[in-house]
């Protein structure tokens, strides 16, 4: 029977983490739970490599994505090795469920050729998408980069404003003393 490398122990509800090592359930919420700091990432105790403990709601993800998102820490079944067929037991002769005995291979072709067209209309939809994204983002970071600019420029603008500031405000200064001293006192 498999053990977990954190309590040693056979597997009591075991998990898969996303590099691939197996771990039971309690085990793995204690040492997110012995983690002082409020992360949301953590490291597989095995092979360091990140997982994350957040659940993605599946309401949030468009129906027809929810198959292809797997959570980062996902449960499975372990068989038990030790478990042997009864010796009177009679193989089975029928097909899987998920194969049609009558299915020819042309109707094969023509449903996995159908399915590749879907998939390649599905990939050009996206990878427009993602054209349009790209595109998109990098305008907003021309944008960033020239609202950046013109925040430095006027920072430097600003400054120079006030030094002459400070220099006009002295030859004001200095004008005032030398006609106050040029000037007789009105009593």
């Amino acid at each position: 029977m498999p053990t977990c490398s954190i309590c040693y122990e056979p597997f009591k509800a075991p998990i898969s983490l996303p590099c691939g090592h197996v771990f039971c359930r309690e085990c793995i919420r204690r040492t997110v739970d012995s983690i002082k700091s409020c992360s949301v990432q953590h490291w597989c105790p095995t092979c360091r490599v990140p997982y994350s403990v957040v659940t993605l709601d599946p309401t949030l993800i468009p129906p027809y994505l929810r198959p292809h998102i797997q959570p980062a820490i996902r449960p499975i079944l372990l068989e038990d090795s030790n478990t042997t067929t009864s010796p009177n037991a009679v193989p089975s002769t029928s097909t899987p469920p998920c194969v049609d005995a009558s299915a020819s291979p042309q109707s094969d072709l023509g449903r996995a050729q159908a399915e590749l067209t879907a998939l390649r209309l599905s990939c050009a939809t996206w990878r427009r998408r993602a054209e349009v994204h790209a595109a998109a983002n990098a305008g907003l970071l021309g944008f960033a980069r020239a609202t950046k600019d013109a925040a430095v420029r006027m920072r430097a603008e600003r400054d120079e404003a006030r030094k002459q500031c400070v220099v006009l405000k002295r030859k004001i200064s200095d004008t005032m003393c030398v006609e106050s001293m040029l000037l007789p006192p009105l009593y």
